[in-house]
């Protein structure tokens, strides 16, 4: 009875080593292997599934083997224009972080990448983070790693951000497991919001009354609940409806909402007013002969931007004007969009019209808002006593 063939290929003893041969396609690649013939013969299996796997797609008109670098580049060019202007600058900060991880493993094929090399990513991430460096002649970019301890929130980020790579990858046919999958991320606990009292938020605008573009973009923010730099920056003379007393957040190119849909939102008295005065003061300025067609631009120019430009960020002014407010430790500036959410709902709004005016993707993620309002918590011994007084008049 003939034996059995164990292996694909033919494999020889060579001078204290495994020659491997294998064919795929007509075309033969030579291998040596060291350690006992079974493992040998294992490596040759496995490497004739890659070479097989290689030769397939080659016919179906797909890419090669890609290394990890590859998948970010090709996620990078075609995925990440999908997403909002936010969710775009986070990926790339995850994404440098994973360039130094796995560039410490030579930037590997990804039909190498195992489940461990993510278990080890998230291990090595809870104590590192990268730090750039810009070279003054070329200008690029390189990143470093260096010892600092994340919070578990950033890992977890991280970890659902390499899933989403990973799982393109497998749409594209470039892998065929995740290897993200079943790999946890460490639990971590939802932030406390800074929910402003009324003082608070005044106090606020008048230490940014010097900027009348900080002081109306931080009332917009608070009264309307829009996300600061994907949309409320965003924003043109043309998406206010004064007379209507609506705000319209669309999504376009270069101006994509989270969700992806736009919407109208409307505008409370004081926000009404305000843009009205603030719309008087600069809709018809003229800077260098010509209107700015931004709700929020630039008054003067300086060597970063042009009069008339929209503005593009308020972090550094925003973040002095809160520290000249006293403001709780921890207030950040999309804390105004919790506010807004939790005085909705608060004051009786109806949670499926809040969730329509702040852009929520589900009605679930308005109702996470409740646990702010210890007010729905009044009714566990509100409703019993008012029963009791029925029943005693009755």
């Amino acid at each position: 009875m003939a034996r059995t063939k164990k292996f694909p290929g033919s494999i020889t003893r060579r001078s204290g080593a495994w020659r491997i041969r294998l064919c795929v396609g007509g075309k033969y690649h030579s291998f040596t292997r060291q350690g006992t013939r079974v493992e040998a013969e294992n490596f040759a299996r496995e490497k004739h599934a890659e070479l097989s796997g290689d030769l397939r797609r080659a016919e179906a008109g797909l890419p090669g083997p890609l290394s990890f670098s590859g998948l970010l580049d090709l996620f990078t060019e075609f995925e990440l224009p999908t997403l909002s202007p936010g969710a775009q600058r986070s990926y790339l900060g995850s994404f440098a972080v994973f360039r130094v991880f796995f560039g410490q493993y030579g930037d590997p094929m990804l039909r190498q990448i195992q489940r461990s090399h993510a278990k080890l990513f998230l291990e090595w991430r809870r104590t590192h983070s990268v730090e750039s460096a810009r070279d003054p002649v070329t200008g690029d970019v390189t990143y470093n790693p260096i010892d600092a301890s994340v919070s578990a929130y950033t890992v977890a980020r991280d970890r659902r951000v390499l899933h989403r790579v990973f799982s393109y990858g497998i749409e594209r046919d470039l892998l065929e497991a995740n290897p993200c999958s079943k790999v946890r991320a460490p639990k971590a606990d939802p932030r406390n919001y800074v929910i402003l009292t009324d003082d608070q938020l005044d106090t606020l605008l008048d230490k940014a009354a010097h900027n009348p573009m900080l002081q109306m973009f931080i009332l917009l923010l608070a009264e309307t609940g829009t996300r600061a730099y994907s949309e409320a920056l965003q924003l043109r003379w043309e998406d206010c409806d004064l007379l209507g007393g609506f705000l319209h957040i669309k999504s376009a190119e270069g101006r994509r909402t989270k969700t992806g849909r736009s919407r109208h939102v409307p505008m409370t008295p004081r926000l009404r007013n305000a843009l009205q005065d603030h719309a008087a003061r600069f809709r018809m300025a003229a800077y260098n002969g010509q209107r700015s067609p931004y709700i929020f631009h630039h008054i003067t120019s300086n060597r970063s931007c042009r009069a008339g430009e929209r503005i593009r960020t308020m972090k550094n002014s925003f973040a002095r004007a809160i520290t000249a407010a006293e403001l709780p430790d921890g207030f950040r500036p999309h804390d105004l969009r919790h506010r807004r959410v939790t005085k909705w709902l608060a004051g009786g709004a109806n949670p499926v019209h809040v969730k329509e005016a702040v852009g929520h993707a589900s009605l679930q993620t308005t109702m996470t808002y409740t646990h702010l309002l210890p007010e729905h918590l009044r009714a566990l011994v509100d409703e019993p006593q008012t029963n009791s007084r029925k029943e005693r008049q009755a």
